[in-house]
């Protein structure tokens, strides 16, 4: 808090998840930074407006290092790492190599990753052969994007269209590579969890479950279903500035 009573503005960063890039902030983005912020939300290789960058190499750890990049690069401290869906595993990985940038991890609907164990373990099998079957088209090494129905959308209206059109195919080792995981990233001093509230029910709510107990966790419910950020962006910025204004304290 400065010394007119203002709170202080801290550097946001807004990950997002499999198949999108950072455009999928741009509705949550200018609520944060109106409120004083400044934020960042970066699109990692191979995915949204640097689909054209993707290689064969790109893993999980070659998004995590990408973050921890930004972090250095940029100089920045004290900061919160919010991951949506996939990006929860980046915002972990991350989080292991630069706790002491961190002062809070949000994880939005999103996947906390065990150490040794795939993120595409967590499909359903049904999933993962349509996934396998799908890639198949592109190589055998990029997964196309799921029909936004998947997550709630209506086949032909607007809002289905447009993420349609947006998404993305994204590279199938990231979701093969077993992370490797250590300790560190449990030093950050707050950890939030926030589940989906659906419709349609979200895929998180064992994860979710698991913490609520946690004494070392603070969990929550945010209005809309998995693609949140795009449907309800005013009440996703309100739950992450409430936040923000907590760490003050």
């Amino acid at each position: 808090m400065r010394s007119d009573g203002r709170a202080v503005g801290r550097d946001i960063v807004l990950l997002h998840g499999g198949w999108h890039g950072g455009w999928v902030w741009e509705r949550v983005a200018p609520l944060l930074s109106a409120a004083g912020h400044r934020v960042h939300a970066p699109t990692l290789i191979g995915l949204g407006r640097r689909e054209a960058e993707f290689h064969d190499q790109i893993g999980l750890q070659t998004h995590a290092d990408e973050i921890v990049n930004l972090l250095v690069s940029r100089g920045l401290n004290d900061v919160v790492l919010v991951g949506h869906s996939y990006g929860g595993s980046i915002i972990t990985l991350a989080a292991d190599q630069a706790a002491t940038r961190i002062s809070a991890l949000i994880y939005l609907d999103a996947v906390i990753p065990s150490d040794g164990v795939p993120g595409w373990d967590g499909f359903p099998r049904e999933r993962q052969d349509a996934m396998r079957a799908s890639a198949r088209t592109l190589g055998g090494l990029r997964v196309p994007p799921p029909d936004p129905s998947i997550w709630g959308f209506q086949p032909g209206t607007p809002e289905h269209r447009d993420l349609q059109q947006r998404l993305t195919p994204h590279p199938i080792k990231t979701m093969m590579d077993a992370p490797k995981l250590g300790e560190r990233w449990k030093d950050v001093r707050e950890k939030h969890y926030l589940l989906a509230s659906g419709p349609p029910p979200s895929r998180f709510a064992d994860v979710h479950a698991a913490l609520v107990d946690k004494p070392d966790w603070r969990t929550g419910a945010v209005v809309g279903g998995h693609e949140m950020m795009w449907t309800h962006p005013a009440e996703l910025a309100e739950t992450l500035l409430a936040i923000v204004r907590g760490l003050e304290c």
